[in-house]
């Protein structure tokens, strides 16, 4: 059968069945996986190695709040000194008030949720 030609004119019907019935067959086998026992060591030597965790906390964003805090009352009170009664300084100077209040809020939350 294997070297005969899938012509289906000249195949008896039987033949056809059989052929049908081996594709079927064929088909509905469950294949069976076969895992070698050392697969997971060889895959786990495969893996790059770990680089340590770093187990000190930094505060970077603690410290960039307090310089905030810290320059942009430096900014307010050079403003408040050398007020002239412009409008664009007091727009400035209410932008930096605004922004030095949030960062002084936020740096306090931040302090008493962490504890």
């Amino acid at each position: 059968m294997h070297d005969e030609p899938l012509n289906p004119d000249k195949l008896s019907q039987s033949a056809m069945e059989h052929l049908d019935q081996r594709i079927v067959r064929a088909l509905e086998t469950v294949p069976e996986p076969q895992i070698p026992a050392d697969f997971a060591t060889r895959v786990a030597s495969r893996l790059p190695a770990r680089l340590p965790v770093s187990l000190t906390p930094t505060h970077y964003g603690q410290n960039a709040m307090l310089i905030g805090t810290v320059v942009s009352l430096v900014a307010l009170l050079v403003l408040a000194l050398h007020s002239t009664g412009h409008a664009a300084f007091g727009l400035l100077e209410s932008l930096l008030f605004a922004q030095f209040i949030a960062l002084a809020v936020w740096l306090s939350v931040w302090r008493h949720s962490s504890r």
